[in-house]
């Protein structure tokens, strides 16, 4: 009889053991997932920096270059009614404390 009320209270005290421990187990391997899905996204980010650099570069040529045409145009239009035309028709007026763009390079 003492034997089988030992067992018993052995087996309530087992009975939560498994329930925890699988509980553990899985949160451990959804937090493993977790970090390593965070690693690849890292990876594929640091990518895509890298092959949007030339990009980035070459939105940064053209804007140099546009804004050095600009200047032209407006230097041009104090002189020249043709390039006075082209300002007015679309409306371009320089704009206050516009440092000149550095020359594109090519």
């Amino acid at each position: 009889m003492n034997t089988e009320l030992e067992f018993e209270q052995q087996s309530q005290k087992m009975s939560c053991f498994l329930p925890l421990t699988l509980l553990a187990v899985s949160l451990l391997a959804i937090l493993f997932f977790q970090v390593s899905l965070l690693i690849s996204q890292k990876s594929l980010l640091n990518n895509a920096i890298e092959q949007g650099k030339p990009g980035v570069q070459q939105s940064q040529q053209v804007q140099a270059g546009l804004s050095n045409l600009l200047q032209d145009v407006m230097a041009a239009a104090q002189n020249d009614k043709d390039a006075q035309a082209i300002i007015d028709k679309y409306g371009i007026r320089p704009v206050a404390g516009a440092a000149p763009a550095a020359p594109a390079q090519q």
